[in-house]
Order: C-alpha cells, then sequence, then structure tokens
C-alpha cells in the first residue's frame, strides 16, 4: 500500500514537472518559429544562387553580404546547391556582395537596394580564372524579387519627398497603391473595397490601434507619424504570405528612418494661407 501511493504521488510529481517543462519549451519552439517567420515585416533579405559559366552549380562558395553606409558585413557559405541567403536585412540603398571560390575569379556586385518586406533575389555567374582577378557588376537592376506572387506596392523615399500631400499626412502614401482608396465617411483605408480590417505594421511591429481602430464603420483616427521619420511604404493588396497574415482587407507595411555612418538631416517649410485657396 505503501508502494503503490508512494508511486501515485511520484507520477503527479513527473506530470507537473513534465506540464512546467514541456509547455514553455513549446511555447519558446512556437515563439521562434513566428518571429522567424515575422522577419520580413520591418526588413528585408537577399538570396542567391552561385553557377560557373556552363550553368552548373558552384557549392560552397564563400559570400559576403555588406553595406558601408549602415556598416553591415555578412559572411555566408553557400549550400552543396549553390545557395545562399542573407535574412534579416536593414532596408537600405548600396549593398555589395562578394562571392570568393577556388579557380574562379572573385565576383562582386554593388548597388543593390534591399526593400522593405522583400526577399531580393541575385544570379550570380561565376568566371573561370588563373590569376587574383575581379570582376565587379553594377546590380542595381538585376536584384529582383522573383519568389512572390502576391501583389504589393512600394512607395520609396523619392516619392515620399517630392510627391505633394496635403498636411504632409503620411498615411495619405497608402493611396498611391491600385486598388486602395477611403471609404468617404470615417476616413478608413479601405482594398478592393473591402472597409476596415486592415492591419499596419511600423519597423516589424503591429501598431494597427495607433492608427485608430479599423473596423467597418468606425471613425479612424490617422496616424501621429512624421513624413521625415518615413524610410518607405510597402502596401500588401492580395496574395501576401504567411508571416503578414490575419487581415481581411490589406496591409501597410511602413519601415522608419535609421541611422548611418555619415551625417544627414532634413528640414521644410510649411505655409498655408487661405488667399493661395483660390
Amino acid at each position: 500500500m505503501f508502494i503503490d501511493n508512494l508511486s501515485h504521488s511520484f507520477s503527479k510529481v513527473r506530470r507537473k514537472l513534465l506540464g512546467r517543462t514541456v509547455f514553455p519549451l513549446m511555447l519558446a519552439l512556437f515563439s521562434l518559429h513566428w518571429v522567424a517567420a515575422q522577419s520580413l515585416a520591418g526588413l528585408g533579405a537577399l538570396h542567391g544562387t552561385v553557377t560557373d559559366p556552363t550553368g552548373a552549380v558552384a557549392p560552397k562558395a564563400q559570400v559576403t553580404v555588406s553595406n558601408p553606409s549602415i556598416g553591415l558585413i555578412r559572411e555566408i557559405v553557400a549550400t552543396s546547391d549553390g545557395v545562399f541567403e542573407a535574412s534579416s536585412l536593414p532596408p537600405a540603398d548600396g549593398y555589395e556582395v562578394t562571392v570568393k571560390l577556388a579557380g574562379f575569379a572573385t565576383y562582386q556586385a554593388k548597388g543593390i537596394s534591399v526593400h522593405v518586406g522583400e526577399d531580393m533575389g541575385l544570379p550570380v555567374v561565376l568566371k573561370i580564372s588563373q590569376s587574383a582577378e575581379t570582376v565587379s557588376v553594377d546590380a542595381s537592376d538585376e536584384a529582383l524579387e522573383v519568389t512572390r506572387s502576391g501583389v504589393s506596392e512600394l512607395v520609396n523615399q523619392q516619392e515620399i519627398n517630392q510627391l505633394p500631400i496635403n498636411g504632409r499626412r503620411v498615411d495619405q502614401f497608402v493611396l498611391l497603391t491600385p486598388g486602395v482608396t477611403t471609404d468617404g465617411a470615417g476616413g478608413e483605408v479601405t482594398f478592393r473595397g473591402v472597409p476596415g480590417n486592415n492591419i499596419f505594421l511600423q519597423d516589424g511591429m503591429d501598431v494597427t490601434q495607433q492608427w485608430g481602430q479599423d473596423d467597418a464603420g468606425s471613425t479612424s483616427a490617422f496616424s501621429p507619424l512624421s513624413q521625415d521619420a518615413v524610410q518607405e511604404f510597402q502596401v500588401l493588396t492580395s496574395g501576401y504570405t504567411a508571416e503578414f497574415g490575419h487581415a481581411a482587407g490589406g496591409i501597410v507595411n511602413t519601415l522608419t528612418k535609421s541611422g548611418t555612418n555619415g551625417y544627414h538631416g532634413s528640414g521644410f517649410w510649411f505655409f498655408k494661407n487661405r488667399t493661395l485657396n483660390s
């Protein structure tokens, strides 16, 4: 009887310990998966395949992804299939990709732009060489996002700086996307005629509540985000992948500016007078 009670007590303790250990572990693994899935929300990525002049894959190449303006250096070893992936990159212009492999000339691509929410693809073709040689290319037009089928629009820094908007209200740039308009009542943003139920992301975080309660029939408070603070927008209207999700309407993915290795700043003069209205 004593042994049976002891065994029963031990079973209860074991179940409690397993519950306290396994559940937090499962929660941690789920959280890690969720974070990985959300990586493109406020960041970007760059991937590619390394091949030789015949088109065959070049395995185990040494790949360096760098951006001098923000002080970033990422060193990667391509897989046996010649594939490399640089994830969680801060969106910026001026990325460089350097590829080295024994028996081939060093490949260097410059002028690559990584945008928020995009996974840019860069094809790398190595040239056979017997001496120390570097092949440099301008990759500004070569890096493209070809792995996604969703419909999205990028509003870049040039458009933000040069296009006129009323009152410097940064949320109006969302209306530059085809199929996006206001509902005419509460001032909400509608995608394809679907009122409300949109998601607003800022630097990878869900800030929908800061844009107002964005449900059908409600009145939305516009974002207080300054125009000068925004680097670029990504507006997803349909077909977006799982890391964005849970939106019946559309998704506005905003990236704010960050620092670089050089001094920079901005200023503006806002003048409004009723005599100009005529």
